[in-house]
């Protein structure tokens, strides 16, 4: 990959919302935590980026009084992740910006390394031809196959992979697809914004759908469609109608994903990740299992935060086991 030096613009839209869900969490989990940490890598970013906070719902009054002293907020009633995804793709667009500026759309529930956004700002300047980025991704994309199906290189992140660039700590490599938090250059997404409203429609997991699509891969087999059209016309009305529609959503963004090569994307992925999304599996202690989310102690990365945010006179809760593990570092 060809490298840089423009210094791009760093636009960030929070997506946040009042609720909880069910999913097991780390012991050190809170949205305030999430919200800190990234507030504390937004700090760490020179220039400075362009703060956007947008809550879908009720916000409680520690997490909106941070929100509303970094920068703007904006309330809107979506409903649903579907929708709120969909409504601040719109409000990215109707905010004016360079071509090459890079817009990054966070969740809730992603814990932050304290230069996680500044290594964004650097690849986005180092390497032009990327133009979606991730901090939340193992798979590499396998680009010696030349079939419409996607395949990811047995190997994780940058190993093995001779066009990564490396930057400081980090090495970033053609990755496969991310989840909902991402970066996108300005102009792409100008040019993506319908396909990028589409997929959430597709149903599953239309995130790593949107990212297969955009780069020029078929998310959907056709023997995936037919079945699942056939399947889904002997329901009752009500849900036959809903599958119905998200089949033939499926067949639509199959279609797009025919891209010409200058509109195939490149999704660009930091080894090691630089954020956790805060999940936990059964039985399990730790992050949701990732050689390079687990490059990382994140354990100690809450704990810093805390501190940080006890200097910001920011109270954020932590069990006794993380904060013993923050005052050994």
């Amino acid at each position: 990959m060809s490298v840089g030096r423009d210094v791009p613009h760093l636009r960030v839209i929070y997506r946040s919302h009042g609720g909880e869900n069910s999913k097991a969490r780390p012991a050190y989990y809170s949205k305030l935590l999430a919200l800190a940490s990234f507030v504390r890598a937004a700090e760490a970013v020179d220039p400075a980026p362009e703060l956007m906070f947008v809550n879908d719902g009720s916000i409680p009054a520690p997490r909106l009084a941070l929100m509303e002293s970094r920068g703007e907020v904006l309330s809107v009633s979506a409903g649903s992740n579907r929708q709120s995804y969909r409504a601040v793709i719109s409000l990215a667009l109707d905010r004016a910006g360079a071509a090459d500026d890079v817009v990054w759309f966070a969740e809730d529930d992603y814990l932050y390394a304290r230069d996680a956004l500044s290594h964004l700002a650097a690849a986005a300047a180092t390497v032009p031809q990327a133009d979606y980025f991730a901090l939340y991704s193992s798979e590499s994309l396998d680009l010696t196959t030349s079939r419409r199906q996607p395949t990811a290189r047995p190997e994780p992140g940058a190993e093995g992979d001779p066009g990564a660039v490396v930057l400081g700590r980090v090495s970033w490599f053609r990755a496969l697809s991310t989840t909902s938090t991402f970066g996108v250059r300005h102009q792409i997404l100008r040019e993506d914004a319908r396909l990028l409203r589409m997929c959430p429609f597709t149903g599953g997991a239309w995130d790593h759908t949107t990212c297969l699509v955009y780069q020029g891969y078929q998310p959907f087999s056709a023997a995936q469609l037919r079945t699942e059209l056939r399947s889904r016309a002997a329901l009752p009305l009500g849900q036959s109608a809903r599958s119905i529609v998200r089949g033939f959503a499926r067949a639509t963004i199959n279609l797009r994903s025919l891209r010409r090569p200058s509109r195939r994307r490149v999704l660009l992925g930091s080894d090691p990740e630089l954020i956790a999304h805060m999940e936990t599996c059964e039985g399990d202690l730790g992050m949701l299992p990732s050689a390079r989310t687990a490059a990382i102690d994140w354990g100690r990365v809450a704990a810093e935060t805390v501190a940080w945010a006890a200097e910001h006179s920011i109270s954020v809760a932590l069990s006794a086991t993380d904060r013993d593990r923050g005052a050994a570092q």
